[in-house]
């Protein structure tokens, strides 16, 4: 379905006339940037994530990458392409989340439970979770949690829209 969107994205952001499409690098830029921020700190399934922007939301992985499909619908210049991304997004994600929460709380137990209870699976909280500090890991959220590739899809993306707008 992504690849679908994908096609759409290109298709209409290659035939629009209007400058206010390259909006959407802004929230595309924003959530790649949230994403590796997020996956400096992610060690699935041995460690709990709540440092870094796990502190302030449950899931900025997925945030982020709401933030770059929406930034593709904005760059697309059709409502109808942003809105089935919002929407079609929102309803796969919350089912999957659901289904990871389950996992989660399996694995991590009361730790979790206590995380989930005080910071919001999509709304940011502006006072951070805890005190703790770790480090952000390049390696870790570039190579092994592959930000790359959502790096690499995204500059691709923008790059074909731009050499098909010339």
């Amino acid at each position: 379905m992504g690849l679908l969107f994908a096609i759409a994205v290109v298709y209409f952001s290659a035939k629009s006339e209007k400058i206010l499409c390259w909006w959407g690098v802004v929230p595309i830029f924003f959530g790649e940037i949230l994403r590796v921020w997020a996956a400096g700190y992610i060690r699935k399934n041995k460690v709990l994530a709540i440092l870094g922007p796990y502190r302030h939301v449950r899931n900025p992985l997925y945030a982020g990458s709401f933030l770059i499909g929406a930034g593709f619908g904005i760059l697309s210049s059709n409502f109808i392409i942003l809105a089935l991304i919002i929407i079609i997004f929102l309803l796969i994600y919350t089912l999957q989340i659901n289904s990871e929460e389950k996992e989660l709380a399996k694995i991590f137990g009361e730790k979790y439970i206590n995380y989930k209870k005080n910071v919001g699976r999509w709304i940011p909280r502006w006072k951070p979770y805890n005190n703790e500090n770790e480090k952000f890991d390049i390696k870790l959220a570039i190579f092994k949690n592959k930000e790359y590739n959502s790096i690499l899809g995204c500059i691709g993306i923008i790059l074909l829209v731009l050499i098909l707008r010339e």
